[in-house]
């Protein structure tokens, strides 16, 4: 069983019985009187007696806490079942008790436990609502326990938390053209390279193929006769790059600045994945979603946000190419990125692929002039992209509003 926390101490009360002792000891000595000196030996040795009982006396208590629902989105409450048991031999006393949380969750809520034959459990609930994003920690347990003449008092810790997962906000956006695109019905070609670049939609003639369907430039300069290859339906895909430094360009980045990055990467997402598009994240120098399906669930994506945070490492490159890796063969690019430097500013623009869109978030920061966002955007524009740049104190909802205006920019 682990070991618990325990500290004792002497009350308001127990040190007036040690004070009130000494004082009637050193009178009866100083007069004469030994009944005086018993009866201060007495009181003061009472509140010392009591304190040494009490450290040799264990609490045994386990707690179980069941949290419905474990993940809430911001500014939701969540309910709580705490279960403590007594799995000792001994019935515990009366007992003060008080979870410990996360300031973020609010006020520590408190209870009187009864007393707890051996065996027994006792069932608490409290409610906690939270306006902050993040995983948090709901206890260990504290307990107060005094004595039957309040003459000492014991903290003990009990060991054992839960964990409440807060969603980030997510503000409602328009579909833009752009996204709206994504789930129209489109065609794009196999992509089957038989003789270089210029032949990658084309393939060998094959008995039944309409003769309508002759590529007669491929056919003149490989001596065989090739056809258009058969089209299918686009896949549906978008990549989304979220810059979680700590530190752009040197300078240090605002909390403000990346939750304004997280609720925007968390809105873009639950925007785009219902709509059917096979959505991937990059993130930290990895790409979240299954590997197998190429696509992330929005309910797993905002708890990879949810638990997202700051990274020390000063470049943006790692995650870049994980984005890169991501959006080969085509789909649509979303970065929410701080100003960066030219030659990453240049590595980004090469995520998105040929022929398809992409769309840069770019913030200002308060440490940094806003020409260095302006760069980055306009590097990223030149190269084909639709940038917006983020002013402080710009909300999700308005920034997003300007992504049609800047994507039609680039058309």
């Amino acid at each position: 069983m682990p070991r618990r926390r325990t500290t004792d101490a002497l009350t308001l009360r127990g040190r007036a019985f040690v004070a009130v002792g000494v004082a009637l000891v050193v009178c009866g000595i100083l007069l004469g009187f030994r009944d005086i000196t018993r009866a201060g030996v007495l009181v003061a040795g009472l509140p010392v007696l009591v304190l040494v009982l009490s450290r040799t006396q264990h609490v045994a208590m386990t707690t179980r806490r069941d949290v419905a629902p474990a993940v809430v989105p911001v500014d939701e409450p969540g309910d709580v079942q705490l279960f403590i048991t007594n799995p000792g031999t001994r019935t515990t006393p009366i007992m003060m008790a008080e979870e410990q949380l996360d300031y973020a969750l609010g006020d520590r809520p408190r209870f009187v436990i009864p007393r707890m034959g051996a065996g027994v459990s006792h069932q608490l609930h409290y409610r906690v609502r939270c306006s902050v994003r993040g995983r948090h920690q709901l206890g260990p347990l504290g307990l107060r326990i005094k004595d039957p003449f309040e003459l000492t008092i014991r903290h003990a810790i009990v060991p054992g938390v839960g964990e409440l997962i807060v969603l980030p906000k997510v503000v409602p956006l328009l579909a833009t053209r752009i996204i709206g695109g994504l789930g129209s019905e489109g065609s794009v070609p196999h992509m089957i390279a038989l003789h270089g670049e210029d032949d990658v939609s084309v393939r060998e003639y094959r008995d039944g193929d309409d003769l309508r369907r002759i590529h007669w430039p491929a056919t003149a300069r490989t001596g065989d006769l090739m056809v258009r290859q058969e089209e299918r339906p686009a896949t549906r895909r978008a990549v989304l790059l979220l810059d979680n430094r700590a530190q752009c360009e040197g300078e240090p980045r605002p909390a403000a600045s990346f939750e304004w990055a997280v609720t925007a990467a968390a809105s873009i997402l639950a925007l785009v994945i219902p709509s059917g598009v096979a959505a991937r994240l990059a993130l930290d120098g990895r790409v979240l979603g299954d590997a197998t399906r190429d696509a992330l669930r929005l309910d797993d994506a905002l708890i990879e946000l949810a638990v997202a945070d700051t990274s020390d490492s000063p470049t943006l490159v790692p995650s870049i190419e994980a984005a890169a890796e991501a959006a080969a063969g085509g789909a649509l690019c979303v970065a929410v990125v701080c100003p960066l430097p030219d030659h990453e500013a240049d590595l980004l623009s090469r995520v998105r692929p040929p022929g398809s869109a992409g769309i840069a978030l770019v913030q200002e920061l308060p440490g940094l002039s806003a020409e260095a966002a302006g760069a980055t955007a306009a590097r990223l524009r030149d190269r084909g992209w639709g940038t917006v740049v983020v002013p402080v104190g710009m909300g999700v909802a308005e920034a997003w509003s300007s992504v049609e205006t800047a994507a039609a920019g680039v058309r």
